[in-house]
């Protein structure tokens, strides 16, 4: 997967050719026509893998994207044809994306995760590091199957889950960081310099990964 092509792709909405010659999924035909609250949305085919199907639903008569509430609602009829699948949301404009998965599981309500992306002002890499984890090679073919998918597009959507993992981690390396101190003997300094350094990095690694330094997310 070569993240510069696939941020291309994504500015240019060619969802079709960022699935199947970057991600290395199928080719995929089927459009899901639906109707909802009295308009009907025809979601295009974008690519499928073991049984995970990408779709792409266009805008509203007024060119927008509809509102979450509808999105849902959307999700839910095309749920009744396609099981398991991602539906990008585009607005008439190509400025915005939604790109939206649901986690289901048995005797808990559906969790409905989604990604906005505004091609206008936001590089996309936030988006770019979760397709990663749906991103396949040849060599995956023989031992891929609808779990694996699945629990792939579960790792790149869920945030409620990403974000506890991070929190997790970074106190754990607030700790850690304050306790590999030497040479300030007061607590409330060292505390004070721990804070001031990892926000530091963290700045320093913000801007790096928004391509800000020269344009290399490994500068």
């Amino acid at each position: 997967m070569n993240d510069k092509r696939v941020r291309q792709h994504l500015k240019a909405y060619e969802f079709g050719t960022l699935f199947r010659e970057e991600l290395g999924w199928n080719h995929y035909r089927t459009a899901v026509p639906v109707a909802v609250e009295g308009q009907t949305f025809t979601l295009a085919p974008v690519a499928e893998r073991n049984g995970l199907v990408t779709l792409q639903c266009g805008p509203q008569a007024d060119g927008k994207i509809p509102e979450y509430p509808l999105r849902r609602k959307i999700e839910q009829e095309v749920t009744k044809s396609v099981q398991e699948h991602i539906i990008v949301f585009t607005d008439a404009a190509k400025t915005t994306q939604v790109w939206q998965w649901v986690r289901r599981e048995p005797g808990k309500p559906a969790a409905y995760r989604e990604h906005a992306l505004d091609t206008r002002h936001q590089s996309g890499e936030a988006l770019v590091q979760k397709l990663h984890h749906i991103a396949y090679e040849l060599e995956d073919e023989e031992t891929l199957t609808l779990t694996i998918v699945g629990a792939g597009a579960r790792k790149a959507f869920d945030v409620e889950k990403v974000t506890k993992k991070f929190y997790e981690l970074f106190r754990k390396e607030h700790a850690d960081f304050l306790k590999s101190i030497q040479g300030i003997d007061l607590p409330d300094d060292r505390a004070w310099y721990k804070s001031v350094m990892i926000k530091r990095l963290m700045f320093v690694y913000f801007i790096q990964k928004k391509l800000f330094l020269d344009d290399d997310d490994q500068y």
